[in-house]
């Protein structure tokens, strides 16, 4: 459903299907201990995603206004942020591979918040302009 919402939307599109690997990876270990080969093979979707982020600010006002998306767009990245930071809770920073996916971690919640706080006020400045 989601994909479909949001066809428009490349850049969320890129993002949805690069955090995608991680929240699978997340949901069938939830239980069990992270191994190095399973860390390993989600960095370069990690990297991938703090790249869609890092980017997603600078298109964020050229995007097409629609409250409905915007909204929906925020809810999943609370939705991923809060998966995300329990995800890294379960890292331990004395290994390598995990020591890498908590700092590029560390930059995908910083860039998710600030996305979030950007259509946030665009969304704000919309609602203030139609009053």
């Amino acid at each position: 459903m989601i994909e479909t919402a949001f066809i428009d939307l490349p850049q969320f599109n890129a993002y949805h299907y690069s955090v995608n690997p991680i929240v699978h990876y997340y949901r069938e270990h939830t239980k069990a201990p992270f191994d190095d080969e399973g860390i390993n093979k989600l960095l370069p979707y990690a990297k991938q995603t703090a790249f869609i982020l890092e980017t997603f600010g600078e298109i964020v006002d050229d995007l097409t206004y629609d409250k409905d998306k915007f909204q929906q767009i925020i809810y999943t990245f609370d939705d991923d942020y809060d998966m995300l930071k329990e995800f890294i809770s379960h890292l331990s920073p004395h290994l390598k591979s995990h020591k890498a996916l908590l700092d590029i971690s560390e930059t995908i919640l910083t860039n998710l918040m600030k996305a979030q706080n950007d259509l946030g006020l665009i969304i704000a400045q919309h609602e203030n302009n139609t009053v």
